[in-house]
């Protein structure tokens, strides 16, 4: 009896070695899964700061078009040869919000307790769940910030009749004094000023992701030093 009662011990033994060996396997796995997906995230994060760097600076031209044309609409002498890049390139343009929230979801799949930095989770969470969401639809869905779609027609039926353009369609100047009486002037004004202040607008939703972004990066680092290895 003690002779089978010592095999029986020893296979329940080994049965239970090899249950924590499993665990053990699984948890380096699910540890060197989890460090790969934060150190893609930490390198991201740098390409979506610039991202947004690129996305806030149109933004800043946006408002410098819109200077442009204030100062066009007050009849004062302006750079004919940016009339056309402010009007078809600036002055309305949107933007796409590129941002790669991939490493993030890879996370989310894992479960959130994956991350044991509960300041660092809650800022994860913040950046792509909220803040990146809100600037996609900031940019591509909120009816007011569609610049062109709103205003495009209309600024261009207000300036056409002071336009020049000769027989080839080539652009030669504009007329100035505009031709347009005061009506058309203030309709001019108010949506040169409206596009600005959307613009400004942005631009804070920018600084303040921007400024979050590089947080998120400095807690990565702490947190995983090992983000900073080539």
């Amino acid at each position: 009896m003690l002779h089978y009662l010592a095999e029986l011990l020893v296979v329940v033994f080994g049965v239970y070695l090899g249950f924590m060996a499993n665990n053990y396997a699984a948890e380096l796995k699910q540890k060197e899964y989890v460090n790969t997906t934060i150190k893609e995230m930490y390198q991201s994060l740098e390409e979506d700061a610039k991202d947004a760097e690129i996305n806030k600076g149109g933004h800043l031209g946006g408002q410098k078009a819109v200077q442009y044309f204030i100062n066009l609409s007050n009849n004062k002498a302006v750079s004919m040869d940016s009339f056309e890049l402010y009007l078809f390139a600036v002055l309305t343009r949107s933007f796409m919000s590129i941002q790669n929230s991939s490493p993030f979801e890879a996370i989310k799949a894992k479960g959130f307790d994956v991350i044991t930095n509960d300041s660092l989770r809650k800022n994860m969470i913040k950046l792509y769940d909220f803040q990146y969401e809100g600037l996609e639809k900031l940019e591509e869905k909120y009816q007011e910030t569609q610049f062109y779609a709103n205003e495009g027609n209309r600024i261009n039926e207000i300036l056409a009749h002071s336009v020049l353009y000769d027989d080839d369609g080539k652009f030669i100047k504009v007329n100035l004094p505009l031709r347009i009486d005061e009506k058309d002037r203030n309709r001019l004004i108010l949506i040169l000023k409206r596009i600005k202040f959307n613009r400004g607008f942005i631009v804070s939703y920018y600084d303040s992701i921007i400024q979050d972004i590089q947080k998120l990066r400095k807690q990565l680092e702490k947190e995983y030093p090992f983000v900073l290895q080539k």
